[in-house]
């Protein structure tokens, strides 16, 4: 009896008192504990580190060419050669470990190898070829005196990560500091600069060294396990760190400009991931410090050495395969966790957008037997690979594959950056046209590519540098790399309109917005400036800079037209509807005035709302911040483009919210709150106008009775892109803020009236009791319910909705969907079942020990049917019921 009362109290002491103000939903444990912050001294950056490049191939030379092509390697221009000095890529040296089972493989790769060695590019890749290789009695005219061959792997791996790519170097280059492991299945979807500089920013991130790696292939869409063919939910405490400062600091020549577009990263504690999230050493775009891969080594040749008896490598053992060294390496890093895991390496680092894709299209090793993913997998938003591609029944076959490097076909890159995936590893193999039809001059001059809208109420401390967030979207499209390969007629922003709506504003906030525009562009004679006051019931057209521009350079690049309009009644709904009644542009992006537009986001909505015509609406994530003076803040050298709009204020990292980037899984969370923030949305004009625009009669959740009435018309029609797309500024102004239990009430209103159509087949059915407008916010907020009847009527309720809703999209919802949906209910149902016996356990002790499926413990029964794996959370909560009771 006395050990059974220590137990309880153990539980009980491990929940903590019962309290009678229940959380709706218990706080992840705050990163910002563990989480470090930036260093305020760049000195701490190593800004030009050393950096290996390990590439793993077998028989796979046509892919193993297409992730060379997407690491856009720099070439060297001899006309300013000097400018190359300070670049960072020249500080990467990067090794490719080959093994070709067939000569018809090798004289691939020899192919890949030549072509190299023919353009004057800043980086050499170095090729080492292991065991014999099958190339030199088929290969006569090529000469390979200089390679590496007739090695083992492990022997081939230590020669790339300790000796120097140049091959008339005698001497072994410097340590690196960085290593980066990719396999031949492996495309980038940036730079490799951009990657590298992402990876390294990250690993020196914290003062006190404890972020381990970087996960080039996660990003903040990836729900799902290709490998394993399972769910893969993010990490809980992952919090969002702006990168800005360091980038800044490293790349500060207009060469690299692109590399300041994408500023952030995700920590998150390793040991709180699960799946994809808790696989700490990966060769699949995996970016570790030199000294920790060398720690790993030891500890896998250590325990080679105590079972075989082996010293040094060993052909057999943890180093003689890639899988197996990956294997082998996961397991390194959880035994000699004492010196790199427990005590120092508590952290992991993913990108903030997508930055690579694994093509799991075939299999080349029989170490590991991963699924092979079929076309389309992972895909949320056809691939256009077919068997009269290469005359061959199974397209992706690598003897096959190998005809497209004979013929010179590649990759469509831009279809990868314009398809969203929740997996990492997909099975889409797009093929570039070898036509290059371009887009329709005509319907260029019709229409802007783009319309931005943005209503105007006041803020005139913060239209500055919203403007200037906007405008620089077309110089950084000016200023892009040229790369006529992978940037084709759906990556262009040459014209964009902004329609700025004049809502009662009388503190002189569009006249600052107009300036700072004429300001921003005077140094760029490239773009055309055009301004158009519609407000005075006449145009009247601003030609000054206009005409100033024209002298200087008559043939403008990118133009820009800016129209103001005053709004027809007071209101945002009103607004908006007025600004769109002026929106020359299919495409409409839209913008507050007080928010922040991060680098890339427009022409990236653009190209995937080029791509995906069946979606109507695209969003992204965002960053909430607000700029205060406390003690908990930042400089606002972490604001993007804050360098063309100066702010004295302290900048304060909120959160961050999110994407839901399966159409479906949207679809239904949009049931229970508003998933989409509506200043980083895209969407089709003709689309909005078909359901009749903004509701005016609605003030404060205006876009969320929009996205609820469309969702209706088309389930499919919305998602969001794995990307940060604006930086959303709180303040005491904000319409979230001053109206809040009106915007509350409106969207229950609004969520009311799209969960009634979703449960009655039609208008004229009978309400269901649990349709109660007091159950669904129950349902929404279980802290809120007043009694445990409210409680088990919201479970009932949710019930009904599921089947409903996977009922009438059942042709529609990928299994993967519904998979999130399942689980999403579960997770519900445990809040509604925690908040039941937290709340009202006291008064039904014993009605929680039945098993009937009605009375009072409904919610409860529900929980142990649908969630049988949870009992120790349900006995947790009645132990704290029973020793607090």
């Amino acid at each position: 009896m006395a050990e059974e009362t220590d137990f309880i109290g153990l539980i009980s002491s491990f929940l903590g008192p019962a309290s009678d103000d229940v959380d709706r939903v218990s706080p992840a444990p705050a990163l910002s504990s563990v989480a470090p912050s930036i260093s305020k001294n760049n000195d701490d950056f190593d800004v030009l580190p050393s950096t290996r490049v390990v590439i793993f191939s077998k028989d796979r030379p046509w892919q193993l060419q297409q992730l060379l092509r997407s690491m856009k390697l720099p070439i060297i221009d001899n006309a300013s050669s000097d400018n190359h000095e300070a670049s960072f890529v020249q500080r990467v040296d990067i090794f490719i470990i080959c093994r070709a089972t067939t000569a018809d493989f090798a004289e691939g790769y020899e192919q890949i190898k030549q072509a190299y060695c023919q353009v004057d590019t800043q980086i050499k890749p170095c090729f080492l070829y292991e065991g014999e290789w099958m190339g030199r009695n088929a290969l006569d005219h090529v000469s390979i005196s200089d390679i590496i061959e007739n090695k083992s792997f492990s022997f081939l791996l230590e020669y790339a990560l300790n000796t120097k790519c140049d091959a008339d170097a005698d001497a072994a280059s410097p340590t690196p500091s960085f290593v980066m492991f990719l396999t031949d299945d492996c495309v980038l979807l940036d730079f490799l600069e951009v990657v590298l500089s992402h990876a390294i920013g990250s690993l020196q991130y914290d003062q006190n060294d404890r972020v381990f790696n970087f996960l080039t292939r996660l990003h903040p869409g990836i729900s799902r396990c290709q490998t394993r063919d399972c769910m893969s939910p993010s990490p809980r405490d992952w919090q969002y760190h702006s990168l800005i400062p360091y980038l800044n600091n490293a790349f500060n020549t207009d060469a690299h400009e692109s590399v300041k577009h994408h500023d952030g990263i995700y920590l998150y504690t390793t040991k709180s991931g699960s799946t994809e999230w808790n696989y700490p050493f990966d060769l699949s775009g995996g970016v570790y410090r030199y000294k920790d891969v060398q720690m790993i080594l030891k500890q896998i040749r250590t325990e080679d050495k105590d079972c075989n008896g082996k010293h040094g490598f060993s052909d057999q053992g943890g180093l003689s395969h890639p899988n197996t060294f990956e294997v082998r390496g996961n397991q390194a890093v959880l035994a000699i966790d004492n010196d790199l895991v427990a005590a120092r390496k508590t952290l992991s680092a993913v990108p903030s957008r997508p930055l690579m894709v694994v093509l799991a299209i075939n299999r080349v090793q029989d170490v590991c037997h991963a699924p092979i993913a079929g076309s389309g997998e992972g895909r949320v938003a056809q691939s256009t690979l077919t068997a009269n591609d290469n005359n061959s029944t199974d397209p992706t076959d690598p003897s096959a594959l190998l005809k497209l490097l004979l013929n010179g076909r590649n990759l469509d890159l831009e279809r990868y950056l314009s398809t969203p995936y929740n997996s990492s590893h997909i099975g889409d193999v797009f093929l570039c046209d070898q036509l290059n039809v371009s887009q329709s001059s005509e319907l260029q001059e019709l229409s802007p590519d783009v319309s931005v809208l943005i209503p105007v109420h006041r803020g005139v401390d913060f239209v500055s540098h919203s403007i200037a967030s906007i405008i620089m979207q077309c110089v950084d499209e000016l200023h892009q790399p040229l790369d006529d390969e992978t940037r084709g007629p759906q990556s262009s922003l040459s014209s964009m309109q902004i329609v700025i709506v004049d809502d009662r504003c009388d503190d002189g906030s569009i006249d600052v917005m107009i300036q700072s525009c004429k300001k921003l562009l005077d140094s760029q004679p490239n773009i055309l400036l055009m301004v158009f006051d519609h407000r005075e019931g006449q145009i009247t057209l601003h030609e000054e800079h206009q005409q100033q521009q024209k002298r200087h350079h008559p043939q403008p690049t990118i133009s820009i037209a800016i129209d103001i309009i005053a709004s027809k009644s007071p209101g945002v709904a009103s607004a908006l509807n007025t600004g769109l009644d002026h929106c020359r542009s299919e495409l409409v992006a839209r913008m507050d005035a007080d928010d922040i537009c991060a680098p890339g986001r427009l022409i990236s909505q653009l190209r995937f709302m080029r791509g995906n015509s069946s979606v109507n609406v695209v969003g992204a994530s965002a960053v909430i911040f607000s700029t205060k003076d406390d003690q908990d803040t930042n400089d606002c050298t972490i604001l993007p483009y804050h360098s063309v709009a100066p702010n004295s204020n302290q900048c304060h990292i909120v959160r961050t919210s999110l994407p839901v980037i399966d159409p479906g899984f949207l679809s239904w969370t949009m049931l229970f709150t508003c998933t989409i923030s509506h200043p980083t949305v895209m969407f089709r004009k003709s689309a909005i106008d078909e359901i009749r625009g903004y509701d005016e009669s609605i003030k404060c959740a205006e876009d969320y009775d929009l996205w609820l009435r469309m969702l209706e018309k088309d389930s499919r029609s919305i998602l969001c892109l794995p990307f940060v797309g604006v930086w959303h500024r709180k303040h005491k102004h904000n319409n979230s803020v001053t109206n809040s239990l009106a915007q509350k009430k409106e969207a229950n209103e609004a969520r009311y009236r799209a969960i009634c159509k979703k449960i009655l087949s039609s208008p004229d059915d009978e309400t269901d009791e649990s349709l109660d407008i007091e159950h669904i916010t129950a349902l929404k907020d279980p802290a809120t319910a007043t009694s445990l009847d409210s409680i088990n009527n919201a479970a009932r309720l949710l019930m009904n909705m599921e089947s409903t809703f996977l009922q009438k999209n059942d042709m529609c919802l990928t299994e993967h969907e519904i998979k999130l949906i399942q689980n999403d209910c579960n997770a519900r149902i445990g809040e509604l079942a925690t908040i039941a016996i937290s709340k009202f356990g006291k008064d039904y002790t014993d009605h929680f020990k039945f098993n009937s499926s009605e009375g009072p413990c409904y919610v409860w029964r529900l929980w142990s049917d649908r969630c049988p794996n949870e009992q120790f959370q349900r006995l947790s909560l009645l132990c704290h019921l029973t020793t607090t009771s």
